[in-house]
């Protein structure tokens, strides 16, 4: 309507100096559309109107928060030649603000302006970023309107690199490394005014610490391990390449040391063990062939009282303590589905519905509330429920399986397991609301096993053991980890 308007004026000028000599025709200057108006630039066209042959030493538009230009803003576009539109673009605008804006020109000395049009730039909008959990170093990208040029992102008091500003819109950064906290807002900071995102980003997490070496430099294998209330007991199987190891060692989360705890029974690999009870287990006499130990002891602190002899054989099985009776989880030698319950009040052993899958060490297992929860080889989730002896698939692992192997632990309503062999990945299940956050990877030689597990406090402590096939002085390492600890 405004280009309408100027054309129809600028005829009947034409129309009445046709009558007068060429050069008294008038010369006009319309301020004609808003091309583009965004945060803090603007875009827009005017247009030098005569009918004969003109020189404007300079044009261009003038900007400014007063009606009456007052303090302007000057875009010049320099010289012109001949009468025409021309397209003008700047920058430096205040986002939110009114300003006032007009196209002139400079022609014969004489300064020709154009009507006045208004304008207000946009506020910054943010539909959406992801991701919303994710480790330093990581890209994130958020989404929305009217980032201008200059527009930075912090992290808590932590200032995100911007890679990219793509059409004002699309903002592609590079997560800072974390200050210490693991979730913290995050602000769009542009000109004087600040968003912050509704939801908090949140720090991939998991801070490992090497804490201390087994006694002695050793690596011992098949081995089996528990935790109670006298300190962690790591022992038997046997040494790389070498003999059984007939006892076990201690280690005190408290004061940081490890002692000696004899076993009474005899040396074995593969045996059971939970904080209560030790079994089972067997000698390699000649390739693959086995000699088993039957005896049954139950755990005191440190020390071991002999039970009556396990009425089978047993390799290799997982053995979880629940509600006082003991339950025994799969095995080798046929036995991967088996599933056994002790009861200690009457010392019998009972068989329980088969799982659905075979157990062994190659799988882990952990318990909450009134179920136990079986990690498999596979990645396969599964829980049962002994009160019911019924089992259900519950979940499924969503890093590397690796060759199996992994470790399981809880603290709190939160299970952190992987760590299978050959991959170096934990993970977090939260066991009431079933969702999963990958943690910060393990450190250390990548070609380690795990060789026993236990919590103490907010932590967990894991002992790692480079693969037997692996040479060198490589003792087995015990790393403390801080799941929540950046």
């Amino acid at each position: 309507m405004r280009k309408l308007l100027t054309l129809c004026i600028f005829s009947i000028f034409l129309s009445f100096s046709s009558c007068n000599q060429e050069d008294t025709s008038p010369i006009l200057v319309s301020t004609e559309d808003l091309l583009f108006v965004g945060g803090d630039k603007v875009r827009i066209s005017g247009r030098l109107l005569t009918n004969r042959e003109v020189l404007a030493t300079d044009h261009g538009f003038l900007f400014s928060t007063e009606p009456s230009f007052s303090g302007a803003q000057t875009l010049s576009l320099g010289e012109k030649n001949g009468p025409g539109r021309f397209i003008g673009e700047s920058a430096g605008f205040k986002i939110g603000q009114t300003y006032f804006a007009k196209a002139f020109a400079e022609v014969n000395g004489q300064r020709i302006e154009g009507d006045v049009v208004e304008l207000k730039t946009l506020t910054p909008f943010v539909n959406n970023f992801s991701p919303r959990y994710a480790s330093a170093g990581s890209q994130m990208v958020i989404e929305g309107r009217n980032f201008p040029e200059g527009t930075k992102v912090f992290f808590g008091t932590q200032e995100a690199q911007v890679i990219q500003n793509l059409f004002e819109s699309r903002l592609t950064l590079r997560i800072p490394a974390a200050s210490g906290q693991v979730v913290v807002p995050v602000r769009i900071v542009i000109q004087d005014q600040e968003i912050i995102l509704p939801q908090p980003f949140e720090y991939q997490a998991g801070k490992f610490t090497k804490i201390t070496e087994f006694p002695g430099g050793s690596r011992i294998y098949d081995n089996t391990f528990f935790y109670n209330s006298s300190g962690f007991h790591v022992g038997l199987g046997r040494l790389r390449l070498a003999d059984p190891y007939p006892l076990f060692q201690r280690y005190d989360p408290a004061g940081n040391t490890w002692a000696e705890v004899s076993f009474p029974g005899a040396p074995r690999r593969f045996a059971f063990s939970s904080p209560t009870y030790l079994g089972g287990g067997a000698l390699e006499t000649s390739r693959d062939v086995f000699q088993f130990d039957r005896s049954f002891w139950k755990i005191q602190g440190s020390t071991f009282e002999r039970l009556p002899d396990l009425p089978f054989n047993t390799r290799e099985a997982m053995a979880v303590d629940w509600k006082g009776k003991l339950y025994l989880f799969g095995g080798r030698d046929g036995a991967g589905s088996v599933v056994r319950e002790y009861n200690p009040t009457t010392g019998n052993w009972t068989l329980k519905r088969n799982a659905p899958f075979d157990m062994s060490g190659t799988t882990a297992t952990f318990s909450f509330g009134d179920r136990v929860f079986v990690l498999s080889s596979s990645g396969a989730i599964w829980e049962y429920l002994p009160q019911e002896d019924e089992w259900r698939r519950d979940s499924t692992y969503p890093g590397s399986t690796g060759e199996g192997y992994p470790f399981a632990q809880v603290i709190g309503n939160k299970a952190y397991m992987g760590l299978y062999r050959r991959t170096q990945e934990i993970w977090e299940l939260n066991l009431e609301t079933g969702i999963w956050k990958s943690k910060n990877q393990i450190i250390g030689l990548p070609q380690s096993i795990n060789m026993g597990s236990f919590v103490f406090g907010e932590a967990i402590y894991i002992l790692r053991a480079a693969e037997e096939s692996v040479n060198g002085a490589l003792p087995m390492e015990l790393y403390k980890f801080e799941p929540d600890a950046i």
